[in-house]
Order: C-alpha cells, then sequence, then structure tokens
C-alpha cells in the first residue's frame, strides 16, 4: 500500500502509524515502500528498558532515512516520552485520545492535559538546555470534531488525525 501511495506522488509525505508488536521488523519494509515518517507505539516497547528499545527504534529509523514520531496511549504519562525526545531522533508525538483499535469512542480530556505539558516541554527544551525543540510536532489522534478541533489546538496540537 505504501510504495503503491509512493508511486502515484513522489512528493506526498507518508507517516505511517504502526500500533503493532515488535514494529523494529517494518522499518527496513516501510523504507523501501517510500515512507516518509514512521510512527511507533511507545507502549509496544519489551525488554528490560523501554526507553532503551525506543532508542533503538529511533535511531534505525533514522539510519534508514525516515523520520521518525512516538505515539502514547491515553494511560500512558507524558513524561515517560521526555527522554526520548530529548534525544534528538524523534520528531513528532501522536498523542492518542483515544484507545487503540475501537472506532467511535468519545475524545478523552486526558490528551488535553498532555498536550499542554509536551507543549510547555518544548518551550522549556530551549530556555533550559539551548535545545531548539521547535521542530517537534504534536499531533492528536482520534476523537476529533468541531468541538473538540479548537480544544486541541488551544493545548498544542500542531497536526489532528
Amino acid at each position: 500500500m505504501v510504495e503503491a501511495m509512493r508511486q502515484c506522488d513522489d512528493n506526498v509525505t507518508l507517516d505511517i502509524h504502526l500500533c503493532v508488536d515488535r514494529p523494529a521488523r517494518y522499518i527496513k519494509p516501510m523504507a523501501d515502500a517510500g515512507a516518509t515518517r514512521f510512527i511507533f507505539q511507545w507502549e509496544a516497547m519489551t525488554g528490560n528498558s523501554t526507553l532503551a528499545a525506543a532508542l533503538d527504534i529511533a535511531q534505525e529509523v533514522n539510519n534508514n532515512g525516515m523520520k521518525c514520531g512516538v505515539s502514547i496511549n491515553p494511560s500512558t504519562p507524558v513524561e515517560d516520552i521526555l527522554p526520548l525526545l530529548e534525544s534528538g531522533l524523534v520528531d513528532m508525538v501522536d498523542v492518542l485520545a483515544v484507545e487503540p483499535g475501537f472506532g467511535g469512542q468519545s475524545f478523552q480530556d486526558s490528551a488535553l492535559l498532555k498536550l499542554r505539558k509536551l507543549r510547555e516541554w518544548r518551550a522549556s527544551a530551549r530556555v533550559l538546555s539551548g535545545n531548539d525543540m521547535s521542530h517537534v510536532k504534536f499531533m492528536v489522534d482520534g476523537g476529533i470534531n468541531t468541538n473538540t478541533s479548537s480544544l486541541v489546538t488551544e493545548a498544542g496540537a500542531d497536526i489532528m488525525v
């Protein structure tokens, strides 16, 4: 599918969000197919260190010529992913506002708090460390409608799905 879409338009951005276990096995095939960005699920990281596993995946994604994003479930604290963001290997955070895998769910307000925290982190990273993190984009995924779109924009979302 990714390869077919890439053949239709060489200039289109193809962000691929894989909510799967062992996402590393899909990095090279997605890069070869022409994906622009590989977004993996934080909760799919296994082993002794979630952060170490996530850093390995993000490095591999970058090594394969793609941009890298991370997605977090509604129950995951945003603080869990900050060390990954500070590595500079990830340029997008996908904040899920619904539980993955089930359509028609209502927007969870916890996404607003996460977006606000991420927005504050992005602003403070430059002040505290001198690192400009303005390139890191925040996407909110699920439950978006005419009522929630303005709320997520005000909270700091750059992209809505």
